[in-house]
């Protein structure tokens, strides 16, 4: 579950929004398409989604877990156990 994902690169430069207040929420066995132009923030939201990025605000919660606000090693353990990608 995703809610108010926010993702800003170069903050300090010129607050490029790669997602701006996104939530969704995904249940068990449920299949996804994530679409949409290029520069959309496809590739952001799944990175955040399988735990290799954190957003600059809002909270993502797998299964339980608030992984927002779990430690670096916590996340770790997240990502081994819970997610894999097919390319």
């Amino acid at each position: 579950r995703l809610e108010n994902i926010t993702k800003i690169y170069n903050e300090k430069v010129d607050d490029t929004k790669a997602l701006d207040d996104v939530s969704l929420k995904i249940e068990d066995g449920e299949f996804v398409a994530v679409m949409g132009a290029s520069g959309s923030g496809k590739s952001t939201l799944l990175k955040i989604i399988g735990c290799m990025d954190s957003p600059t605000s809002g909270k993502y919660y797998l299964d339980d877990t608030e992984v927002t606000a779990a430690s670096r090693s916590q996340v770790h353990k997240l990502r081994k156990e819970k997610i894999g990608y097919v390319f």
